[in-house]
């Protein structure tokens, strides 16, 4: 995955109305509970192929025999409680953004503009945090699962905060045809609540 994919997971991955589960039992127990046609036993098994450990491991983990697990393997169990939890939220969080609410973005990296004067030699760095609207970011969505490019992508950004930041909504530097982001160091996504 590139750059703006992770950031775009990250942003739906974050859409909840209640936190993950902190402890490691907690979150096995929430793991164990989403295997609901096997048995108790099946379901340990099922876990532990997915976090890549044994049954055995899971059981204890479940019942709070042991109480930490490895950086590497607290951060699978993580991602996997994160794909599994409160689905309807997120799924309803993320089409509000891409019909109605639109989408956060913070963004550093080079803007360059080209408006019928010419190019700018000297793009500069910028940091900028706007909401995009909702149409902007249901093109990012469409471009990512379509498998855009990074560059596409960044393009779709550029866009967005060329119509809200840079003309401000067609009130100011009408003249701007476009604006180019490049060396992109920092960018986060979140879905607005």
């Amino acid at each position: 995955m590139g750059l703006f994919e992770d950031r775009l997971e990250e942003a739906a991955d974050t859409a909840f109305s209640q936190p993950i589960p902190k402890t490691l039992g907690a979150r096995i127990r929430f793991l164990l509970k989403q295997e609901k046609d096997l048995s108790r036993a099946e379901a340990a098994r099922a876990v532990a192929e997915k976090i890549g450990k044994s049954q055995r491991t899971v059981e204890r983990y479940r019942d709070n025999e042991i109480k930490t697990a490895k950086p590497e393997t607290a951060a699978v169990i993580e991602a996997e409680v994160k794909k599994l939890w409160q689905p309807l939220v997120r799924a309803r969080r993320l089409q509000e953004a891409i019909t109605t609410k639109g989408i956060k973005v913070d963004v550093r990296g080079k803007f360059g503009f080209t408006s019928p004067r010419g190019t700018t030699n000297d793009p500069r760095y910028r940091r900028l945090t706007r909401r995009l609207d909702a149409d902007v970011a249901r093109q990012l969505y469409e471009a990512k699962n379509a498998g855009a490019s990074d560059d596409d992508l960044a393009q779709i950004v550029a866009d967005g905060l060329r119509d809200d930041y840079f003309t401000d909504g067609g009130t100011r530097a009408q003249t701007l045809q476009q604006v180019e982001l490049t060396d992109i160091d920092h960018i986060r996504f979140g879905l607005p609540d």
